[in-house]
């Protein structure tokens, strides 16, 4: 897995101190629900390459980012290296390997790193106040349909549905919001190609690059093509 992820940060996005709309969205639901950030610690699991972390780390005190992908975090730290955040700190590992820390917050969005209930017990148990977001549905894609085998998908509201029933087990009380994102993205062809059989890797489809090509190159205009993105997501604030 932290092969497949080390591969991904080639092309994964990168942090912009310019908010897309969904991440407005975001933000302005943790602030209506009350989430303070100002002087307070933070750990972000499943950072990835910063997105939400360098955001993160400009209203909180401090941020451990933690990431099971070296090569993620390396991105990370160089996003905050071009963008002056210093209140940033990295850390390869899983969960376990935070334990036995404490902060004011604990957050992670959609990221596959909390597979368990001993999982959620340690997210738990990390932080006074807990942020989550993951899918609610599969994320779909235009040009990701061409070659997706329906009945092979993951379930990937699967994570969602583990929490809120560990949640409920526990008798805890969480807040929480549907957001939707359709969104329209041009790359190049070969980029869109290593982004597509990335995706499909990581779902347990074969196919090779070619193939990718082949099937999208009449779809191009030029040397671009563009991809139409649907996502949904849950956020649990608790």
């Amino acid at each position: 897995m932290q092969e497949i992820w080390n591969k991904k940060s080639k092309t994964y996005p990168k942090f912009s101190p310019i908010m897309r709309p969904f991440e407005r969205d975001f933000f302005d639901f943790l602030d209506k629900s009350g989430i303070e950030f100002k002087g307070k610690t933070l750990i972000d699991i499943g950072a990835g390459t910063g997105v939400y972390s360098l955001h993160l780390a400009k209203l909180c005190q401090s941020v451990l980012a933690l990431d099971l992908s070296p090569a993620m975090l390396e991105v990370l730290q160089n996003s905050a290296n071009e963008y002056n955040i210093s209140n940033i700190k990295t850390l390869c590992g899983t969960i376990k390997d935070v334990e036995k820390l404490k902060f004011d917050i604990a957050f992670l969005t959609m990221s596959p790193a909390l597979k368990s209930d001993a999982d959620f017990e340690i997210f738990t148990n990390l932080a006074k106040n807990h942020i989550y977001m993951n899918w609610l549905k599969p994320r779909k894609s235009d040009l990701l349909e061409l070659f997706m085998d329906t009945n092979a998908r993951a379930d990937m509201a699967a994570p969602v549905a583990r929490l809120e029933a560990f949640l409920n087990s526990k008798n805890i009380k969480f807040q929480s919001k549907e957001i939707n994102e359709n969104r329209s993205v041009t790359k190049n062809i070969d980029e869109m190609v290593e982004n597509l059989a990335w995706h499909l890797e990581i779902s347990g489809q074969n196919y090779n690059k070619h193939e990718i090509k082949d099937k999208i190159k009449n779809l191009a205009n030029g040397d671009k093509i563009s991809e139409n993105i649907t996502t949904c997501v849950k956020v649990m604030i608790f």
